[in-house]
């Protein structure tokens, strides 16, 4: 799998503590950057064509169709993907029938914001080989995206999916926060309406966080701004749950939920274990094994490390300033598999269990979790299968803590 991180956006979410910067200055460095470390980086994945792409950020629906070409070009040169271009993206609209659906065998993931998606941009993503967007709604209520300080607004947020759909984008996710300050339940609950009745396919719902360094971290500190209410959190997640089930959505994830066939292939390799590549300041990837890896988050560093490397040679001793890796311990790899596990509704399978960490995993796992099996935090465990009933989906990340090693 390979993840794009493109760390710039016009303006900073008052909630958003993910590394972007809204100065442009450095963007061509970066852009440049990333293309040499897809090429110098390429023998760290399989040899095979990449399963999944994805472009996150930051904001890739900045990219023009220059940009946005320059990556493909890329991917097919490092021999990441078969051939896919048209001779250049945007350029010959109908020059290749391409694949919208997201079915096929590579998903190609971008994030967009609803302000990007003007008739321009979203020609260019429909003739470029993006098969999947990820649209950052959050909210379809005015007073809601502007506590939040988005860039677009509630009509914008409207028509967005509109647009692409009639564009050919038939695998469409989006984003919504829940349990904001401003929203009401009477609001959230016409939020989920919308979205089910746009159809989009896969929706990733968060509960507002807020998190330190952040302009909303800042405002409740000082007082200036109410804090979070965990009542209010608990019955938008009951609403969220029960609306989305209710209309044909799979709960897959504990914040995630699709169609039949619209699960995010990318993200479920993340909670699966499954390699990947991380590129551009910021980005985390692993090795499917133990090590991790993620770049430094200073766009200027990043662009300067880049632009006096040529070597993959040179790329290993860049460690430290350009990157930094942790390895896993047994410890770390167990406590990260039950994590990741008990939020997807595949769960904890004791078989699993026993595969990836020997006998004595399973015996310290049903005994860490006896009280949680007791307090109905759990669906059914006769056939050694743990998978978190409603109750328990609330509180996934203390149940799975107490599974630790």
């Amino acid at each position: 799998m390979l993840y794009l991180h493109v760390p710039f956006c016009k303006q900073a979410c008052s909630y958003c503590n993910f590394h972007f910067s809204t100065s442009m200055k450095t963007r061509p460095g970066v852009l440049e950057g990333m293309h040499k470390e897809l090429k110098l980086r390429r023998h760290e994945l399989s040899e095979d064509q990449v399963p999944s792409i994805y472009f996150g950020g930051g904001t890739p629906s900045l990219l023009t169709d220059e940009e946005l070409s320059a990556f493909f070009q890329v991917f097919e040169d490092a021999s990441y993907l078969a051939a896919l271009l048209p001779p250049a993206v945007g350029a010959h609209a109908g020059a290749m029938e391409l694949d919208k659906s997201g079915a096929g065998p590579v998903e190609i993931t971008l994030e967009a914001n609803p302000d990007d998606l003007d008739e321009r941009t979203i020609q260019t993503l429909a003739a470029s080989p993006v098969n999947r967007l990820s649209i950052g709604i959050q909210s379809f209520f005015e007073a809601d995206l502007q506590f939040m300080n988005r860039a677009h607004n509630a009509a914008e947020a409207r028509t967005a999916v509109e647009k692409v759909n009639r564009a050919g984008f038939h695998d469409v996710s989006i984003d919504l926060i829940y349990g904001g300050q401003t929203t009401t339940d009477e609001m959230w609950a016409e939020n989920l309406r919308i979205a089910t009745d746009l159809g989009v396919t896969h929706i990733s719902a968060y509960a507002l966080t807020v998190e330190p360094r952040t302009a909303l971290g800042v405002q409740v500190e000082k007082g200036k701004v109410a804090g979070t209410d965990d009542a209010k959190f608990e019955r938008h997640f009951d609403m969220l749950v029960d609306h989305l089930t209710g209309h044909g959505y799979r709960h897959y994830e504990v914040s995630n939920f699709c169609l039949p066939g619209h699960a995010s292939k990318h993200n479920s390799g993340y909670w699966s274990g499954q390699p990947y590549l991380g590129i551009g300041p910021g980005a985390h990837g692993f090795d499917g094994d133990r090590v991790r890896r993620w770049n430094v988050s200073n766009n200027a560093a990043y662009a300067k490390a880049l632009a006096e490397i040529s070597t993959p040679e040179d790329l290993a001793a860049a460690e430290g300033f350009l990157y930094e890796t942790e390895t896993l311990t047994d410890r770390d790899r167990y406590n990260e598999y039950i994590m990741t596990a008990l939020r997807r509704d595949e769960g904890v399978q004791l078989t699993e269990l026993q595969r990836l960490f020997g006998a004595k995993a399973v015996p310290y796992f049903a005994k860490s979790q006896e009280g949680n099996v007791a307090a109905g935090l759990f669906q059914d465990v006769s056939q050694g299968h743990y998978r978190l009933s409603r109750a328990g989906i609330m509180r996934a990340d203390g149940i799975a803590a107490d599974g630790f090693q």
